[in-house]
């Protein structure tokens, strides 16, 4: 076991000291608090819209003042001269120009370079005024206006179909529930591109150097691979802890602004302690052992570094193809989407999107985890055997060739077992 924490902690500190690792983790945040700092900075210094209104009663260039916004300012103007003399001088972006007396008629006018206004929010402050114009017109009581204002109450509801059976499904839940496998869906194929790359360089790279002859003296291949396998994990375990505390800090900042508060109010964050995001949760897990267990299968069939891309590729291949079926079961519930929700390698990617859109069950999702828990643990024998017979193997041949040298090594060495 102390072999095991050795070679564990050898990887884990060459990589973590590394200068791709450390750019590799920084440089998300980086980009992300120059994103942040430039949205944060436009809030802060753009000045609400001015628009001046124009108009021949003194009560509705006053009362369009008092809806004056954050975004947008109506200064009132007694004058269409004075109004005109200021937009001139880029004092103003626009002028409204109200007739009370006809229907409320208006008009618009925007200077070219300055802020947009939208019509749609110039005819919503208008449309209060005439409401209460008409209302004291035609003497209505406050009462009969809001009752005649009062638009219909609609409710609503999603329910997914469970056995033939309605259950139902929150709107917000599905939502959260279907950006978790989205998310989940993307750091699964980051994941296993960059820790699946780092596995195969350093497998790779030993076996390039010919140092495992040495380290075999000493270490057996078996501890070596579990070794390697967790100081990696560790390393990508590291990395999403750095994400974590990033993200706490970033949220003091984040959760006091107006425009994340208004979000918050939208979203029951509740629902993030559902079964459905645990189950997404594990098919992470799942997901990352198993693509870290074919990086090391792929590292140990190449012989230099030279040859670390074609060790890659079976990893890229399987995520894109992966992805590109999730992005297809967005659409509809085709049988492949349904199929592949079973398939290692491929249910890590479709079933958390299955069932984010109410297309498969708990029950489901935990057979096609039961699925995925028998391969790994078979593919991990499966691969700490060819890692084992292969791992001095240096015939540069290519992958497949490799795979048939592993393979006549197996069978050479049950041979020699049985008898």
């Amino acid at each position: 076991m102390h072999k095991f924490w050795v070679v564990m902690s050898q990887v884990y500190k060459k990589n973590a000291r590394s200068g791709s690792w450390i750019f590799l983790v920084l440089s998300p945040l980086f980009f992300l608090a120059i994103a942040f700092g430039i949205v944060f900075y436009i809030s802060k210094t753009q000045a609400p819209a001015q628009v001046a209104v124009v108009s021949d009663v003194s009560v509705v260039r006053q009362a369009l003042s008092k809806q004056s916004t954050s975004d947008l300012r109506f200064k009132p103007y007694t004058s269409a001269k004075k109004a005109n003399d200021a937009l001139n001088k880029e004092d103003l972006d626009g002028i409204l120009t109200v007739n009370a007396k006809d229907d409320f008629k208006s008009h618009y006018v925007a200077r070219d370079n300055g802020q947009t206004v939208e019509t749609s929010t110039l005819v919503a402050a208008l449309s209060g005024l005439k409401l209460s114009s008409t209302a004291a017109a035609m003497k209505l009581t406050p009462a009969q206006v809001k009752a005649l204002t009062a638009p219909p109450t609609v409710t609503s509801k999603t329910v997914a179909i469970e056995d033939g059976k309605q259950v139902a499904k929150s709107n917000t839940a599905q939502l959260m529930n279907h950006g978790l496998a989205l998310v989940s869906m993307v750091l699964i194929l980051m994941v296993t591109m960059v820790y699946g790359s780092i596995l195969a360089q350093e497998i790779a790279t030993e076996k390039g150097s010919r140092i495992m002859e040495i380290l075999l003296s000493s270490v057996s291949a078996t501890t070596q691979f579990f070794g390697k396998l967790a100081g990696i994990f560790a390393l990508l375990l590291t990395q999403l802890v750095i994400y974590v505390i990033a993200g706490v800090i970033g949220w003091q900042f984040l959760k006091n602004q107006t425009m994340v508060a208004g979000l918050l109010k939208q979203v029951d964050l509740s629902i993030l302690a559902s079964g459905t995001t645990a189950m997404i949760a594990l098919f992470f897990i799942i997901g990352t052992l198993t693509y870290s267990v074919l990086a090391a299968l792929t590292g140990s069939l190449v012989s230099n570094q030279e040859q670390v891309q074609q060790a890659v590729m079976p990893i890229t291949m399987l995520g894109m193809i992966g992805y590109f079926i999730t992005i297809a079961a967005q659409a509809n519930d085709s049988t492949l989407a349904q199929v592949t929700s079973y398939v290692p390698f491929l249910n890590v990617f479709v079933m958390p999107t299955q069932m984010s859109l109410g297309r498969a069950s708990m029950g489901q999702a935990w057979v096609s985890v039961g699925i995925s828990v028998v391969f790994l643990a078979l593919f991990t024998f499966f691969t700490v055997a060819v890692y084992r017979n292969n791992v001095l193997v240096y015939s540069g041949s290519g992958l497949w060739q490799s795979m048939k040298t592993s393979f006549s090594i197996w069978k050479a060495e049950r041979g020699v077992a049985k008898k």
